[in-house]
């Protein structure tokens, strides 16, 4: 029996959830979420995290500079802390790289850990190096959130609002534009993703019911919502927000930008659901309401040309490769 059988990605990470035996009763939150939740005082959580990039899977060195490896590394793994309404504090950084790899290449990725490091406050507290054939560059993240502003996938409510922030689709129509030897706007989405951090500060302090971050597509993450919360979605196409750029990028390739914002992913965007009275507070935050939360039995449904039609899944590691 191969991965795909059993449900890609997300069918492994269930057999492996159900495998796996908890030794503590410090445990807020384990498999499930963008990062584990662990007790550690009073007012606080411990967030605990680990992301990787791997060569020819994550990104190509026929697209990507050290530099821009070395900050997408740290930004995809503070995004994971961003969707919990948390601050990243300390980080261990592993790579495993060629023989004939120069040390001006691990000096260049490292500027790029150090940029972003810089920019969020991380310190960089150690990590591992070995050989492997390709690159591979794996963080591991702690980070902290007080308690009353922890934000999981798993508190979405019947009748909460779906917000979300920025556009969709960029970094993957810029993977597209690059696979194509074309250029546009899109392509420094792709390259060099931001997380969205201080926003998801400002967003849990005016209270929020669940949130996650954009790195596999609208579609997939609005279902591990849906799916740790027990509830269906009603997601309005005409709402999703795509960029200017991003459509005319889309007709270089001739392509659907609304699937890529479905589908795509690594905007390290947010989604969240908050109940209706919060929708005054929030909007002065610039984001967008895209659907609402309902009862399960009603699935997860996207509205499309008032039409309603299910919702596929996002991006799977085992179905099909980013680059």
């Amino acid at each position: 029996m191969k991965i795909r059988d059993i449900g890609g990605e997300f069918g492994l990470i269930d057999r492996i959830k159900n495998k796996i035996k908890l030794f503590s009763k410090g445990i807020v939150a384990g498999i499930g979420d963008d990062t584990a939740v662990l007790k550690y005082d009073k007012n606080n959580y411990l967030l605990f995290t680990t992301d990787m990039l791997v060569e020819n899977d994550h990104f190509s060195l026929k697209y990507s500079n050290p530099q821009q490896i070395g900050m997408k590394a740290i930004e995809q793994n503070a995004s994971d802390i961003a969707s919990m309404g948390g601050i990243p504090k300390f980080a261990l950084v592993s790579l495993a790289l060629p023989n004939e790899i120069d040390v001006d290449f691990v000096d260049k990725l490292y500027s790029g850990v150090n940029q972003k490091s810089k920019k969020y406050r991380i310190s960089i507290v150690g990590g591992n190096i070995m050989h492997s054939k390709d690159i591979v560059v794996s963080v591991a993240l702690i980070g902290f959130v007080e308690k009353k502003y922890l934000a999981l996938r798993s508190g979405a409510k019947i009748g909460d609002v779906i917000f979300c922030s920025g556009n969709f689709g960029s970094s993957s129509i810029g993977l597209e534009l690059l696979r194509c030897n074309l250029k546009g706007k899109s392509i420094k989405k792709h390259l060099e993703p931001e997380a969205r951090l201080s926003l998801a500060r400002k967003l849990v302090k005016v209270g929020i019911n669940s949130m996650i971050d954009i790195s596999d597509g609208v579609a997939s993450e609005v279902r591990h919502i849906c799916n740790e919360s027990n509830v269906g979605a009603i997601i309005y196409a005409d709402k999703i927000p795509i960029s200017k750029e991003m459509i005319n990028d889309a007709k270089k390739i001739n392509k659907n930008p609304l699937d890529f914002a479905l589908y795509g992913g690594e905007d390290f965007e947010l989604i969240f659901t908050a109940n209706k009275n919060k929708i005054k507070q929030l909007k002065k935050f610039d984001v967008k309401v895209i659907g609402q939360i309902v009862a399960k039995k009603h699935g997860i449904k996207l509205i499309k040309n008032n039409k309603k039609e299910n919702i596929k899944s996002g991006f799977d590691h085992f179905k099909r490769l980013r680059v």
